[in-house]
């Protein structure tokens, strides 16, 4: 029977070739080194662009940001525009009716007044030829 264990008479310092030839172990590592020193390298390009691409799309972000920011900016101040506009014209036509119903309170006043005066001096007219008529009865 053949035995699977591993043989105890080698030591560590002893060199066991592992291959067929002992030049295509380095030679192996030296490729896989490579080659992973070439995919970093990749990465770290990669990185590079995905920065530039992330930097110039922000920076497109903002431009547009700042765009549609002015715009709003603008079309508020047109709203704005307008509603003072309509704020004026409605504050006229308010002092115009105003000034309508002063006048026409003023008007009905003065003819109270005359109204009154009217009744006041017919009053007293009845009082004074009340009172001369008294005055020659008693």
């Amino acid at each position: 029977m053949a035995s699977n264990r591993a043989k105890s008479s080698i030591s560590l310092n002893e060199q066991v070739p592992l291959t067929p030839s002992a030049k295509q172990v380095p030679t192996a590592l030296s490729m896989m080194v490579d080659s992973m020193a070439s995919m970093v390298e990749r990465a770290k390009i990669d990185l590079e662009t995905f920065d530039q691409r992330a930097r110039t799309d922000l920076e497109n972000i903002d431009q547009r940001a700042r765009k549609d920011v002015a715009l709003l900016d603008q079309r508020a101040r047109a709203d704005l525009e307008n509603i003072d506009q309509r704020a004026r014209k409605d504050v006229a036509l308010l002092d115009q009716r105003a000034r309508v119903d002063i006048q026409k309170l003023d008007q009905k006043a003065r003819e109270d007044i005359a109204y009154l005066d009217k009744r006041a001096r017919d009053d007293h007219e009845l009082l004074r030829k009340t009172g001369k008529a008294r005055g020659l009865t008693s």
